[in-house]
């Protein structure tokens, strides 16, 4: 039987997360620079002086990560018996409401299913494919299949990748705004303009992000969003509308590829199953699809 107790070193922690890194960077991301600051762990006694850790739960700031994955006997366990929510965890819960939730679809399935007992239940959910690119193959095409221009498609030769400067906020923030309303905020969410203005001033500062940029005006924007011990995590890959489907978004995520790489050289990222434009931009890229993931949102 799997016992739950509270955490408060990383000495612990961290191996267990490093041996999941592929799978959890946001997590690592988020707990790396204390935003999760609560952390249970379900540890199944080998004997009295070497309990192993079989399962992470990682809270804070109104989001919770379940980090379960490659611990086989602990999954089975909870299949059969249930997933217990630690008891100050539960009371956290209710004194702080949950605003979402995110993980690998497998380790996700078990702790809603036990959020439900809890009366907590998601307003919605968002399915993705979790994806990853390692640069010790080589780097990626910028151009992949037909190019950035071809028939059909406008002549964008011009197109300039670049890092973003402070200069290029106001620009930048339509496309960041109309990103997170595409992609990020859940049915019936409103656009924060504060916090998304704060976001892009973040990013520009820590030269995480890269914008696309054609005759002067800025036609996309891609970043990295999360970094783990040895990856980072690509996001915000967003073109406007009138320019899709000519390349930009491929020609993006190589490019930042290439920036990044001499940092770190292995990238995740997760998209939605829906999308299939963006699915087959990584395909011709080649990001392998390494598990399901899944964001659910309780308020």
């Amino acid at each position: 039987m799997n016992i739950w107790k509270k955490l408060r070193h990383s000495t612990q922690i961290v191996p267990f997360l490093e041996e999941r890194e592929n799978y959890c960077v946001s997590a690592i991301s988020r707990f790396n620079s204390g935003t999760l600051k609560n952390v249970w762990a379900a540890f199944k006694p080998n004997t009295p002086q070497t309990p192993s850790i079989n399962a992470l739960l990682l809270y804070g700031k109104r989001l919770l990560f379940p980090v379960f994955h490659y611990s086989s006997e602990m999954v089975e366990e909870f299949k059969h018996n249930g997933m217990p929510i630690p008891f100050l965890l539960a009371f956290i819960l209710k004194r702080d409401s949950l605003h979402a939730a995110q993980g690998l679809a497998d380790d996700m399935d078990l702790l809603e299913s036990a959020l439900e007992k809890k009366n907590i239940v998601p307003v919605s959910r968002y399915d993705y494919e979790l994806r990853s690119f390692d640069c010790t193959g080589g780097e990626p095409s910028p151009f992949g299949f037909g190019g950035l221009s071809g028939p059909g498609r406008p002549d964008i030769t011009g197109l300039v990748i670049r890092r973003a400067e402070v200069s290029d906020i106001d620009a930048l923030f339509p496309l960041q705004a109309a990103y997170e309303k595409e992609e990020v905020l859940p049915k019936g969410a409103e656009l924060n303009p504060s916090s998304c203005r704060m976001i892009l001033g973040s990013l520009i500062i820590n030269k995480m992000i890269l914008v696309a940029e054609l005759e002067g005006r800025l036609v996309g924007k891609i970043n990295i969003n999360a970094q783990s011990y040895n990856r980072f995590q690509i996001g915000g890959n967003y073109v406007a509308p009138e320019y899709r489907s000519h390349g930009i978004a491929r020609a993006m995520t190589a490019a930042l590829i290439r920036e990044f790489s001499t940092q770190k050289n292995r990238f995740t990222l997760f998209v939605k199953k829906t999308n299939i434009p963006a699915r087959k931009v990584y395909d011709n890229l080649g990001f392998t699809i390494i598990g399901d993931y899944r964001i659910s949102y309780f308020s």
